[in-house]
């Protein structure tokens, strides 16, 4: 899970540093898809977990995918 955290983040900060283009734009598409699949999955798992710790992290995990969606979302909304 970390490591595909560590990927999305990397191509997230890669793609809002480029112009806008209709490849970016299709990419941005799948990271919002990726990020919210990541989300619901994080959460779920965490509403299955009977670990405190594993249900914590899976917990944060969630956190950090909503936020990087919603970081992606605003972005993309301020170059309409």
């Amino acid at each position: 899970i970390i490591a595909v955290i560590q990927f999305l983040s990397r191509r997230v900060l890669n793609l809002m540093s480029q112009k806008l283009t209709s490849k970016n734009l299709q990419e941005l598409s799948e990271l919002l898809d990726s990020e919210n699949l990541s989300y619901q999955k994080c959460l779920f798992y965490s509403t299955q977990a009977t670990d405190p710790t594993l249900k914590s992290k899976l917990g944060a995990y969630a956190n950090n995918h909503r936020q990087r969606f919603e970081a992606l979302l605003k972005y993309l909304n301020s170059h309409e």
